[in-house]
């Protein structure tokens, strides 16, 4: 029975006294990088800079996994018979490096766990106000190796956008310059500063230390992207005429149901839309709606103002916008997703505002695809090939602005329910939330990554601790029990509805 929360008692007590918390391992794996966030997170919510966490989990994985795979180098070189040091095979072997080993890392776990030679000591601590962090592994560095990583800091210090640093760093040998790309940017754009980041090296091995500051020289990433977003998100329309007048209808206390349901069959795209909404929500399990009469008596006045939000929502951006039905349908999957979760958490006021938010919580994605496809392509490859949690960070240091952040803005112009609103703006960072709006959040974070575990986009490891503690689960068996529950429920749902 595989742990996904550790106890944290003893790590609690190390941070508030300021002394070291060291941990060392010989293999990496997601149950090593669940611990060392967790202990992040207790920090900086210590600090006052919560916000951080991602930013901080992302360069934290970069800096961890090139150590480990600097050990994993010198095994491959030593099993070869070869020296690290021998430049002239040095480049013939790198060549099959990531195919032999670097691919197929599971596959060496037991011989890296047996050997004694090489590990990395991960060390935080937060002994005033500021957080120091370092990365230790006991393999020496070759000068080659050093200069290299060296020139690669001082180029990224001159890249000005993502796009640029993809096209011109990108190492297919050995993989790392990206990383420091990503970290620079991180660290420039975050406030953190790229001069808090240091590498050193001595006959014992090398130490890559970050300093964070109690306060962040942060400033605004501006983009041509960004200006069209935001120029895009101005110019969106306000809802049409009718849906305010329905939505005026549902909140008066005299309207009749005959009445709201005469209104809306007078828009059969309208009538489409609420019927096969009300449907995909699932409002009485078993049952199929086929009638507005029906759908407006079953859904209730409440949810049908909700669902007529959804329903303008996506008929004026699919209008100005290109159909993005790949988006639309892993939002309605997510929507249903949200609904059972709330339903087995005993959420049932909030089910059907789960349900809506699931349906929107991406809206800002659509209008960041039309902005720039290209530059939204990198992202989504390099979030994958970097297993990264979210593509949120890497929109904002290339971009300057989130999918997360773009929906909470266009939630705000048409005057979404608060709740719903901060649902889509911090479904990614949801430790950001204020805590009047957290639970819906939570739900549609973790029913998000729950859609992403079955695209293999995330890992059961990659969901937040407190997430964890809130859903009472501690193993990864309880994890993906409660996953399997609400996915065959979804699945027997759509299998009803025909």
């Amino acid at each position: 029975m595989e742990l996904l929360v550790a106890d944290d008692l003893e790590i609690s007590k190390k941070i508030d006294k300021g002394d070291d918390i060291a941990v060392s391992f010989k293999f990496i794996d997601e149950t090593s990088l669940l611990q060392i966030n967790a202990i992040l997170l207790k920090i900086l919510s210590r600090q006052g800079n919560v916000f951080l966490l991602e930013t901080l989990i992302t360069i934290i994985r970069e800096i961890i996994f090139n150590a480990f795979k600097a050990n994993l180098k010198r095994i491959y070189f030593e099993k070869s018979g070869v020296s690290i040091t021998d430049t002239a095979k040095y480049n013939d072997l790198m060549s099959c490096f990531k195919e032999k080993l670097l691919y197929n890392i599971d596959s060496i776990r037991s011989e890296m766990l047996i050997q004694n030679r090489y590990y990395i000591t991960v060390t935080l601590n937060r002994p005033g106000k500021e957080i120091h962090f370092s990365v230790f592994n006991n393999a020496t560095i070759i000068e080659e190796e050093y200069k290299r990583i060296r020139e690669r800091i001082k180029q990224s210090k001159n890249f000005q956008n993502l796009a640029d640093a993809y096209n011109d760093v990108y190492d297919a040998t050995e993989g790392a310059g990206l990383g420091l790309v990503l970290m620079i940017f991180l660290l420039r754009n975050s406030g953190i500063g790229a001069d808090n980041l240091d590498i050193s090296h001595n006959d014992n091995g090398v130490t890559v230390s970050l300093t964070i500051p109690e306060k962040l020289n942060t400033c605004d990433v501006v983009s041509d992207v960004k200006s069209r977003i935001l120029a895009d998100v101005e110019s969106l329309p306000t809802f049409p005429e009718n849906i305010i007048e329905l939505q005026r209808l549902c909140s008066e206390k005299n309207t009749t149901i005959d009445a709201i349901s005469d209104r809306i069959s007078r828009d059969p795209a309208l009538t489409a839309d609420v019927i096969k909404l009300s449907n995909s929500a699932g409002f009485v399990p078993g049952k199929k709606i086929v009638t507005i009469k029906d759908a407006v008596k079953i859904i209730g006045l409440k949810n049908l103002n909700l669902i007529l939000t959804a329903s303008a929502t996506k008929r004026i951006l699919d209008d100005k916008y290109k159909k993005f039905e790949t988006i639309w349908e892993h939002c309605i999957r997510v929507a249903y997703y949200s609904r059972e979760l709330a339903r087995k958490k005993n959420l049932h006021p909030l089910a059907d505002s789960a349900f809506i938010a699931g349906l929107l919580h991406d809206i800002g994605k659509i209008v960041l695809l039309s902005a720039d496809p290209n530059v939204v392509n990198i992202i989504s490859e390099i979030t994958r090939n970097k297993q990264m949690r979210s593509s949120s960070i890497l929109e904002e240091i290339s971009i300057g602005i989130s999918h997360s952040e773009i929906g909470g803005l266009i939630a705000n112009k048409w005057n979404f329910p608060a709740d719903l609103t901060k649902a889509i703006e911090f479904h990614h960072s949801l430790l950001n939330v204020e805590s009047d709006y957290r639970i819906l959040t939570w739900i549609i974070y973790t029913t998000n990554m729950l859609c992403g575990i079955e695209t293999n986009k995330y890992s059961y490891y990659y969901l937040e601790t407190d997430i964890l503690k809130w859903l009472k689960i501690s193993t990864l068996e309880e994890l993906r029990a409660l996953h399997e529950s609400i996915r065959n429920n979804y699945l027997n749902h759509l299998a009803l509805m025909g």
